[in-house]
């Protein structure tokens, strides 16, 4: 069960920090691509959610560092 409640992101998992912004990049490039294709607008909100929600484990806001 994740320590966050509805949070669908498991506590089990540990990035170090280069590995955590290699999966952010991946994350937002996909995104980018089904915007740009116009397609599953349900999963681009899905993912544009877990991207804020890593972005804010991070520290980060949309320009870098909080």
């Amino acid at each position: 069960m994740s320590r966050h409640g509805n949070d669908p992101v498991p506590s089990g998992i540990w990035l170090d920090l280069d590995e955590a912004f290699r999966v952010l990049e991946a994350l937002e490039d996909s995104l980018l691509a089904l915007e740009e294709a116009g397609l599953a607008p349900g999963l681009r909100d899905e993912l544009a959610t877990v991207i804020r929600l890593v972005h804010d484990r991070l520290g980060l806001d949309e320009g870098g560092l909080k």
